[in-house]
């Protein structure tokens, strides 16, 4: 089983990766939904995940751009998606990445951009956002990634809130 994590919307500020370390446990890899995707490499080094299982794609404030902003992964079986979600509109809905996750034949559907968390399977694609991992957007959330566990085509896929009261 390979133990994914998930994180977006970074912007440089790296408080809480001692929090996911602690509550991920063992990653074997690390994907980055954009806005500061340089962050990955740092975040992945504390976190103890091996650089060649680094990807991230570049958001709305990546500049220059220097990565692609859309990346197509399969892992253990399953077709996976990332974007920053800037271009599919995600802030007012995830309606236009499904669309592209279902003409591209994806499992999962990973994006940040709004700073919260979300999770629904809608027509057979898990779209997947693991919320902010520095600068929460609701009043009240805390920082949050996502754990994906994935083996032999089958998805887990699971928020993780960096702040105790919502463990």
């Amino acid at each position: 089983m390979l133990r994914i994590g998930v994180v977006s919307d970074s912007h440089h500020r790296f408080l809480h990766v001692a929090a996911m370390r602690e509550r991920c446990g063992q990653l074997d890899w690390l994907l980055h939904a954009g806005d500061h995707l340089a962050d990955a490499a740092r975040i992945a080094g504390d976190l103890g995940v091996d650089p060649a299982h680094v990807r991230a794609v570049a958001g709305n404030c990546d500049f220059p751009l220097t990565e692609p902003d859309e990346l197509l992964l399969e892992l253990e079986q399953v077709r996976l998606l990332l974007v920053h979600g800037h271009r599919h509109g995600v802030k007012s809905g995830p309606q236009r990445l499904l669309y592209r996750a279902r003409e591209l034949g994806v499992r999962v559907a990973i994006f940040g951009h709004t700073h919260i968390p979300f999770l629904e399977e809608a027509h057979g694609v898990l779209l997947l956002n693991p919320g902010s991992l520095s600068m929460p957007r609701r009043y009240g959330d805390p920082p949050s990634c996502a754990v994906l566990e994935v083996e032999g085509g089958r998805v887990v896929a699971r928020y993780v809130f960096l702040r105790d009261d919502h463990a």
